[in-house]
């Protein structure tokens, strides 16, 4: 009973910092990082990753944003393309020059995300991943852990810019990032 109690606090806890995070930094940064989110049929975007694609692009938009944006997302077994590759056609036919984004396509998961687009950004800027600031833009629910995981990478200068999780599916993607946070806060290095 104990077990379980404490188990109930620190899922409450989790909880609590997950919904609390600050979610819509319109501050100007060098790198604009869109996480990936799956694909379906092999080559389209999902509700969720075109949701992040449509924050990145209000946010460019709205601010005059002339920043570089990294897309990160390699190809999963059931997918024709990566990620990346997705979130870049996307977000040409959106009006996005293509010389202002940059593709990391080896990622596999979030801590990858990060570790894979911290070369592609140490790379174009020249400069240590610790100079240069990044706006991460990831889904509400994803927020806290993301700059967690970006931190453990040595990005130093982040925030965050996000789209929101359709009402529907608030409970469970919710549910799980409180478990995804602890995973990765203990496993993710």
């Amino acid at each position: 009973m104990i077990l379980v109690s404490v188990g109930f606090i620190i899922f409450i806890f989790s909880e609590v910092m997950i919904i609390g995070y600050p979610k819509n930094n319109e501050e100007s940064t060098d790198y604009i990082m869109i996480l990936g989110a799956g694909l379906n049929n092999g080559d389209r975007v999902s509700l969720t990753l075109k949701h992040r694609l449509d924050a990145a692009l209000k946010y460019i938009n709205e601010s005059g944003s002339k920043s570089y944006v990294v897309v990160s997302g390699g190809q999963g077994l059931d997918e024709t393309i990566s990620e990346s590759e997705a979130m870049k056609r996307y977000l040409i036919k959106n009006g996005v020059p293509s010389d202002k984004i940059i593709k990391e396509d080896k990622s596999t998961n979030t801590y990858e995300n990060f570790k894979y687009s911290k070369e592609k950004i140490e790379e174009h800027s020249r400069k240590n991943i610790d100079k240069n600031t990044v706006k991460i833009v990831t889904t509400d629910f994803h927020a806290l852990r993301s700059n967690m995981l970006a931190k453990r990478n040595g990005y130093d200068n982040i925030n965050v810019y996000s789209s929101k999780t359709v009402s529907y599916l608030v409970p469970l993607f919710y549910t799980r990032e409180s478990l995804a946070l602890a995973k990765s806060f203990i496993l993710d290095r």
